[in-house]
């Protein structure tokens, strides 16, 4: 049986949970709470600090998912919890909620995908510990498009709030969900396409293309999101200044569609491609090797403060 690592600490007193949960002595298991049993407030189990390790079964990952996205804002607001294992939480929560709305195409779940928006708006973008906990857990070695609007998503948000600092959180939360799913018209793209580990045809990237105006689409006529800047963002975010990009070939391009735009190639570079033999590149190396392309096609500013998304926390 294989098995995965959980945060203990995040598990709430309960009757029973849809996992088992062990430890791993000298690399034998060791049952420590079984699903159907209770775990009570004054239970030994919850007295481990807050950095220990447990283990589950891999098969009953996506039931302990399911828990800290059903348990998301009681587990945010418990004042016991360290900033690292709220923000692992909220990195969960997110990151199954965009792989379920991807793997099932089912746009009934981008609303909890927006409601976890407002949660990272409201728990970690204006903390700078937090976000650069929340940060520690980008992946960089998958690629897909769960993943990959995940990154976009962090990215854009910080470098954001840091190139416009008077920006309400109410302003910040909804800009954010533009960032966040900006790719969501890929859900209407055949997932064969979507898929694919080697490089698109002509025919299937005059089919990629039309994503942007997909998605404008699905959020004003699905998601119901009246919003003219997440629409901007969507529509606008592979647009170039040189009037080369899609779907319009637009020159003037919206400035949080920029910021998308951005952070796009920037995930791209550093993540991990089925069709490339060599590794991605790192940030410093995305950040120092791509610098003449990002200032001449962004500008200085939002290059440099780019980078400082990426400084250590003081």
């Amino acid at each position: 049986m294989k098995f995965v690592p959980i945060r203990l600490k995040v598990i709430k007193p309960s009757p029973k949970r849809d996992f088992d949960i062990y430890l791993l002595d000298e690399t034998k298991p060791v049952l420590l709470l079984g699903k159907n049993t209770p775990l009570e407030k004054d239970s030994p189990i919850l007295e481990y600090n807050s950095n220990f390790i447990a283990y589950i079964p891999a098969n009953q990952l996506a039931s302990y998912k399911k828990y800290i996205s059903n348990n998301i804002d009681e587990i945010l607001n418990d004042n016991t919890l360290s900033k690292k294992n709220k923000m692992y939480a909220l990195y969960v929560s997110m990151i199954d909620n965009f792989e379920n709305l991807v793997k099932n195409n089912d746009l009934s779940i981008a609303k909890n995908v927006s409601k976890d928006v407002g949660r990272f708006v409201a728990h970690a973008i204006n903390d700078a510990v937090a976000i650069s906990i929340f940060m520690s857990f980008i992946r960089s070695d998958i690629h897909n498009l769960a993943v990959h609007m995940f990154n976009v998503g962090v990215y854009a948000s910080m470098l954001t709030k840091k190139m416009f600092e008077d920006l309400s959180l109410q302003k910040l939360e909804e800009i954010s969900k533009g960032y966040f799913l900006h790719d969501i018209g890929m859900l209407k793209i055949d997932k064969r396409i979507v898929q694919k580990t080697t490089k698109y045809t002509p025919e299937e990237y005059e089919e990629i293309k039309k994503h942007p105006i997909y998605g404008v689409e699905i959020i004003k006529n699905e998601l119901k999101i009246h919003s003219p800047i997440v629409e901007k963002i969507i529509l606008e975010h592979h647009e170039r200044k040189d009037g080369s990009g899609y779907p319009f070939g637009k020159r003037e391009i919206n400035p949080f569609a920029r910021i998308c735009a951005m952070c796009d190639i920037f995930d791209a570079i550093t993540s991990k491609r089925e069709y490339k033999n060599e590794l991605p590149k790192t940030t410093f190396e995305a950040l120092k090797e791509n610098r003449e392309f990002f200032v001449s096609e962004f500008g200085r500013e939002m290059y440099e403060t780019f980078v400082t998304c990426f400084s250590p926390s003081k």
